[in-house]
């Protein structure tokens, strides 16, 4: 186990002890196959996969995903299997969602079956406190943080997964009354108590070093990846996600930045190649590799400040994909999200094709190893 501070080791144990006295399979039949391909990701969203279910005709609809995914060299899909506290399968710990139940059969099993034989891995997308739109549960509540590893094995138990996969969804900003009364009978027991942002960052801290223990538990070969919003203070002071502590204890195989501006952005530290250096000059350990999130979601927006930007840019995407796969501290990209992507829209279509045509020729530098 990294090294960690007294407080989060403790909060790990507490995750960990109610369901690993339950016992637990010593392997897994669980298998990442290494590729001599960049990484190539892209975030099929809730949203994207409810319009899927709905209409009655999934394995039509995933069919026409597959070709898509396929015709652009797609190594990873990020499947959203639990955005609101459901569930895409049978769970002990969420309610499955609605519009899976016109299906006989196991919704999730047939994607993950049909993505394997089109050669592209899997990673289990999960929003670990999110409870609905804006709604959110408490972190430093153990049995919510148990019900979130409990699913997660869940998940590792039944299925045949590259990965396991968190958004930057932690604490929500600018709420003091979510863990308020947590953190009040905590002062009262702790001896030497931490400040409560401290104590914030260590009860996401404990989630992350659980998570990465259990996979290690079942399979060392399952990637577990987070991604954190772009500006890496925000995350450590507003959504109390200590990103730069995860990777240098090697918490997280796949650190993925939504880093989802633009080259001219009015503010220069929100220019894409500033916050890619801001990434790369992050204390990495041995282990965590850096992926980048590019927004194809951003193609055309008439949202300011960067519109202007935008909304002419068919290479945007192309440019940043080339940088990303030729710097050797890169070890790949990620789209967000599908429907952006592969839109018919001219400009969608203009950018994905120039993308599509730096992919077709990028060579994976040696030191990637995914």
């Amino acid at each position: 186990m990294p090294a960690r501070g007294d407080t989060t080791k403790k909060l790990v144990c507490l995750c960990l002890v109610c369901f690993l006295l339950c016992g637990c399979k010593a392997e897994s039949n669980l298998k990442k196959e290494k590729s001599g391909k960049p990484f190539i990701g892209v975030w099929l969203s809730c949203y994207e996969l409810d319009k899927m279910l709905s209409g009655g005709n999934l394995k039509e609809e995933f069919g026409t995903v597959l070709k898509n995914l396929k015709s652009l060299g797609v190594t990873d899909l990020f499947l959203h299997v639990r955005a609101f506290g459901d569930s895409l399968f049978d769970s002990r710990f969420y309610v499955k969602k609605e519009n899976t139940l016109i299906y006989g059969f196991d919704v999730l099993e047939y994607m993950i079956s049909a993505l394997a034989g089109a050669g592209i891995r899997t990673h289990a997308w999960i929003n670990p406190f999110r409870t609905a739109p804006g709604a959110f549960s408490n972190p430093a509540d153990k049995n919510v943080r148990a019900a979130v590893l409990g699913g997660i094995r869940e998940i590792i138990e039944n299925y045949d997964v590259a990965g396991v996969h968190f958004d930057d969804y932690f604490y929500p900003a600018d709420n003091d009354e979510l863990d308020e009364k947590t953190y009040k009978e905590y002062k009262k027991t702790a001896e030497n108590p931490l400040n409560k942002d401290e104590w914030r960052r260590a009860n996401i801290s404990a989630l992350i070093f659980a998570v990465k223990d259990l996979l290690c538990v079942y399979n060392k070969n399952i990637l577990f990846s987070v991604s954190p919003a772009a500006d890496i203070e925000k995350n450590k002071n507003t959504y109390y996600a200590n990103v730069e502590e995860w990777c240098k204890e090697d918490a997280v195989d796949l650190i993925i930045p939504q880093l989802y501006f633009g080259f001219d952005y009015p503010d220069e530290n929100f220019r894409f190649e500033n916050l890619l250096d801001s990434w790369k000059k992050l204390n990495f350990g041995s282990k965590t590799k850096l992926i980048i999130g590019l927004p194809a979601y951003k193609l055309g927006t008439k949202t300011p400040p960067d519109n202007a930007e935008w909304q002419k840019g068919s290479d945007i995407l192309s440019r940043q994909t080339e940088i990303c796969l030729a710097d050797g501290e890169v070890s790949g990209i990620c789209f967000f999200s599908y429907s952006y992507l592969f839109s018919a829209k001219k400009l969608n279509t203009a950018a994905r094709e120039k993308a599509k045509k730096i992919l077709a020729n990028s060579q994976p530098p040696t030191n990637r190893g995914l």
